[in-house]
């Protein structure tokens, strides 16, 4: 409607001015160009009905006393305001001042203060950095909303559940938000020890590190289940007792409910990928499936194994590529525990070179980086030197099985 669109022009300009601010000192005059409204009305290939019917419309406002209209000899040059009539324009419109949608966002916003210590610094630097585009909308209100449940969660939780429970549509977190609340906040939480290795530029990455920031706070894309398998005995808060020789999987919850576990073998090899997992067989091991990069949960389980089993020999078999080794690291820092890479070496490079893939640019800048911190030296230098690396799996189906 042409009349909403010239009053609503007019507003943006009034309300971007010093006067809406009260600092000017002089009077101003709020004008727009046809143009603004009517792209083609200055064009000379403009359809003269389109313009007749422009012009109507201009002149009716003018009529009604709500603008003033500055011509020349080729027909409409200014569409001006009136100061008396500006608060008939919100009105009219039923628009909201800026000041007061400004307003109504701050206090929006300071609403979830004083909840969460890394929510208080979201939103502190949502206040100081307030747009007039995140007045009009709430985008910005529903990120908080998302941050304030992921930083409080103390459940596991499915993302589409999430979605359910605060946006209440099942798509809409990975459609829209996944992305910008993970990077808010990875922005205000130290993940660097967790994260260490990963590209946020790299969409593979970005989606794997998307996928830890959130298992932190117990929410994840599938149900959270850790894998393991071999000879241990699990004893529960509740004095029930599982002995097990088999493939088991239980959910995170279940975990935190084990009070003690007794493993009956000298050695815990953790393994990166599921089809390895499946695959391998080794006398006196006890087998856990990381899938890629640990979580919190996974983490804890591995503490909870050492602290009850002392002298266990610790390995790790993964991918031997930069990120098999990144994994290790994490491993590392995450549970104190000093693990040792398995099938991982040069000599298991060499022996099946034939299924080997070239390096992507961001596997050179990983290895490159862990070279300069002195980590696994030799092997890196080999892959880097023959452009190679080795996923795991040929590895436990031709050696491990």
């Amino acid at each position: 409607m042409i009349k909403n669109k010239i009053l609503n022009a007019l507003l943006d300009i009034y309300e971007s001015s010093k006067t809406y601010t009260g600092e000017n000192k002089v009077n101003q005059v709020f004008s727009i160009k046809p143009s603004k409204i009517f792209k083609d009305y200055e064009s000379d290939n403009a359809n003269v009905d389109d313009i007749e019917r422009f012009e109507y419309e201009v002149n009716k406002l003018a009529c009604e006393n709500l603008i003033d209209i500055q011509k020349n000899n080729r027909g409409i040059q200014k569409i001006i305001a009136k100061h008396e009539k500006i608060a008939d324009y919100y009105t009219i419109l039923n628009r909201t001042e800026k000041r007061v949608l400004r307003e109504t966002k701050l206090n929006e916003y300071k609403s979830y203060l004083g909840i969460n210590a890394i929510l208080d610094k979201i939103c502190y630097d949502f206040i100081k950095n307030l747009t007039d585009n995140q007045c009009k909308n709430d985008k910005t209100v529903k990120i908080l909303e998302l941050c304030k449940f992921i930083l409080t969660n103390k459940h596991d939780l499915l993302e589409r559940e999430l979605s359910i429970l605060v946006l209440g549509d099942s798509k809409l977190w990975e459609n829209k938000y996944r992305q910008v609340v993970c990077s808010t906040i990875n922005k205000y939480v130290d993940f660097s020890k967790l994260l260490d290795g990963l590209n946020i530029n790299d969409d593979t990455d970005k989606r794997e590190i998307q996928k830890i920031i959130l298992a932190e706070y117990q929410i994840y894309s599938n149900p959270s289940y850790i894998y393991f398998k071999g000879n241990a005995e699990f004893i529960f808060s509740n004095g029930d007792i599982i002995n097990i020789n088999l493939p088991v999987a239980f959910s995170t919850e279940t975990l935190k409910n084990i009070a003690h576990i007794k493993i009956k073998s000298d050695n815990i090899i953790t393994v990166e990928n599921l089809t390895s997992f499946n695959r391998i067989q080794m006398n006196n091991t006890f087998f856990i499936f990381l899938s890629g990069y640990h979580n919190h949960a996974k983490q804890q389980f591995i503490k909870q194994i050492a602290s009850s089993n002392s002298g266990l020999n610790w390995y790790h078999f993964g991918d031997i590529d930069p990120d098999g080794f990144y994994i290790i690291e994490h491993l590392k820092q995450g549970t104190g525990i000093q693990f040792r890479p398995l099938y991982m070496d040069i000599v298991t490079l060499q022996k099946y070179r034939q299924y080997t893939k070239s390096l992507t640019s961001n596997d050179v800048t990983k290895a490159q980086n862990m070279l300069s911190n002195s980590l696994y030296i030799d092997v890196l230098k080999y892959m880097l030197d023959n452009n190679i690396k080795l996923e795991q799996e040929i590895i436990s189906l031709k050696d491990l099985c």
